[in-house]
């Protein structure tokens, strides 16, 4: 039962710091995700940001500019 225990300490140790460094990394993700499900700018991203120039060639598509996009691109 000691092993168990012991076991145990450690997995809670480890999601503690798990949470602690990537807590409000994934806390900007959902944040980003919901906004941009809701049809509104989330501006740059952190991902964005760090892909850098590379990231300037692409176009952003959210849910607000859907309909446009869609009618442009698709073929019926």
């Amino acid at each position: 039962m000691t092993e168990y225990l012991i076991i145990l300490a450690v997995v809670a140790v480890a999601a503690i710091l798990i949470v602690g460094l990537f807590g409000a990394q994934i806390k900007n993700v959902f944040s980003e995700n919901t906004a941009a499900l809701a049809g509104q700018n989330t501006g740059q991203s952190t991902a964005t940001a760090i892909a850098g120039s590379a990231s300037a060639n692409v176009k952003q598509n959210d849910m607000g500019n859907f309909n446009s996009t869609a009618s442009t691109t698709g073929t019926p």
